[in-house]
């Protein structure tokens, strides 16, 4: 090509309307013949960038072609080093762009990369826009292997410390994505990790539970090389619970609890105890009358664990309620117009039902005269009161949202005792059919009413104040003190409230089991 004179030469380094040249084209087209053959005739194009700054390296290495990477990074045959550039657009080099990872060769293009002498080695402390180095990508976009490939090097420990714009570290990063091994590899980089804040001052900890990390939060919580990180507050004075709590993760909540060492009587510049946060979070929101719901939850593991609420708390909350109440007024209306229109039509229904009994009434002449004729049938006890069940819980206007379910699961159950009835014992099948899909119903259907087992949060309460805690019953002097006790506070408990419509469901899908398998043994009963 060099051959054909100025001419020749003037058409390689033409640029199109975006600025790209030639190569940077036959790059974008994946012709990887034509990005040797150009980078063997003319490699400083390598060298020439479009107008947004972005490079041939470092588009080869955004689409993640290590051919192309190879061709562009490699000497010439006298052994002169390329000439290439590596900047991208937002001020990221081609080793930012190799850490995202699509192909599962990031770690290849990587160490392609690293291994381009004088350049690659200073490309790893180099920022973007956002004051990001490769290592911050690749705790985000690439592979365990990346991370290590970055933490092997000499300048590793330097990396590692380098902060974004926002003062995250590496180890932030990991926290936000959860990424324990990383978390690890960085912890015995910098073994004064607990140290390192973002602008916020908060630690990785604090970055763990701001991001519901789950499974990270209880890695930290069951290893004590982080003990130090439970208890740390950031500049506004809040500690991971504090966070938990502010956010509604009953789970994470859960887990700090069940770590003895977590203090919940921490209180933050406002004077706000973590219990306080979920209190003033809770309420007056539409949920504060749903027991499953994420912030009602963190309330309630909290309270029952024995966290305080301060008087800079309630001060705080009765101060800005009224205009927040006022706030939510429109949307609370719209929602409680909803909930009694679910509410009446469950009431219509179950009252009809009571006096369209299946298989009608017995005649005027016969001595049970008006009553069902199938009243003595199993099935029949369990269609009633399911029936009257379904109609009673409706009435609870004030706990509506918690009720309601309940309530539609026991129309379903009559549903299916009233289909059993109509069906009789000719069309078995059939009615095995109803059963199954109705119990189907009942146990999917609601899966919110295992969400508090699932979280362990009755074991957060159990390590904090024992059974006493989870029935909320305190010590009592006389046994007239403990029956009132039993009245009044065990159906406001934890034990009561999330054990309560578990054994509700499993008490009506029983009774479902148990009405197939007498309608095949004892189709008459």
């Amino acid at each position: 090509m060099r051959a054909g004179g100025e001419d020749a030469a003037a058409a390689l380094r033409a640029r199109n309307c975006l600025g790209a040249t030639a190569l940077y084209e036959a790059v974008r087209y994946r012709h990887v013949g034509v990005v040797d053959l150009l980078m063997s005739e003319a490699p400083e194009l390598s060298a020439l960038p479009t107008e947004d700054g972005s490079s041939p390296l470092y588009l080869a290495a955004a689409i993640q072609s290590l051919e192309m990477v190879k061709a562009i990074v490699r000497p010439s045959l006298d052994g002169t080093t390329s000439p290439a550039s590596y900047s991208g657009p937002e001020g990221r080099t081609a080793l930012h762009a190799a850490t995202f990872n699509t192909r599962g060769i990031s770690r290849e293009i990587a160490q392609e990369i690293l291994n381009w002498e004088p350049e690659g080695p200073a490309l790893l402390t180099k920022v973007d826009s956002s004051g990001r180095t490769p290592l911050h990508l690749a705790i985000r976009h690439s592979s365990d292997s990346v991370i290590d490939l970055f933490l092997n090097v000499p300048t590793s420990e330097e990396l590692a410390r380098m902060s974004d714009n926002h003062g995250s570290f590496p180890v932030h990063v990991a926290a936000i994505a959860g990424r324990t091994a990383a978390i690890d590899k960085l912890a015995q980089k910098c073994p004064d990790f607990y140290e390192m804040v973002d602008a916020q001052g908060r630690n990785l900890l604090h970055c763990a539970v701001q991001h519901n990390q789950y499974t990270l939060v209880r890695y930290i919580c069951q290893n004590d090389t982080f003990s130090m990180l439970l208890n740390a507050v950031d500049y506004y004075g809040n500690t991971p619970l504090h966070l938990a709590a502010k956010y509604g993760f009953p789970g994470i909540v859960s887990l700090l609890l069940q770590t003895m060492t977590v203090k919940s009587c921490i209180a933050n510049k406002d004077g706000l105890t973590a219990q306080d946060l979920a209190i003033h979070e809770l309420l007056p929101r539409r949920e504060a009358y749903y027991i499953l719901s994420q912030q009602y939850l963190t309330l309630s593991c909290l309270r029952d664990s024995g966290a305080i609420v301060t008087l800079d708390g309630l001060y705080n909350y009765l101060a800005n309620v009224k205009p927040e109440m006022e706030e939510a007024s429109n949307e609370e209306d719209n929602l409680s117009k909803t909930g009694t229109i679910g509410s009446v039509l469950i009431a219509t229904v179950a009252f009809a039902a009571a006096f369209t009994v299946p298989g009608g009434f017995v005649a005027d002449d016969h001595p049970s005269a008006g009553a069902a004729v199938m009243a003595r049938r199993f099935a029949f006890r369990a269609f009633a009161v399911s029936d009257t069940l379904a109609l009673g819980r409706r009435e609870y206007y004030f706990l509506g949202n918690t009720l309601l379910p309940l309530a539609a699961l026991l129309t379903i159950a009559a549903f299916a005792f009233g289909f059993h009835l109509v069906l009789g014992a000719g069309n078995r099948g059939l009615l095995v059919f109803v059963y199954t899909v109705c119990l189907a119903t009942v146990l999917l259907g609601f899966p919110d009413i295992w969400v508090p087992w699932h979280l362990g949060l009755a074991k957060a309460i159990w390590r904090r104040t024992g059974w006493r805690g989870l029935v909320k019953i305190q010590k009592s002097r006389s046994s007239l003190d403990l029956l009132r006790q039993l009245l009044f506070n065990f159906p406001r408990s934890f034990l009561f409230r999330y054990l309560a419509a578990p054994l509700f469901v499993a008490f009506v899908s029983a009774t479902f089991v148990i009405a197939i398998a007498l309608n095949i043994a004892l189709p008459n009963y």
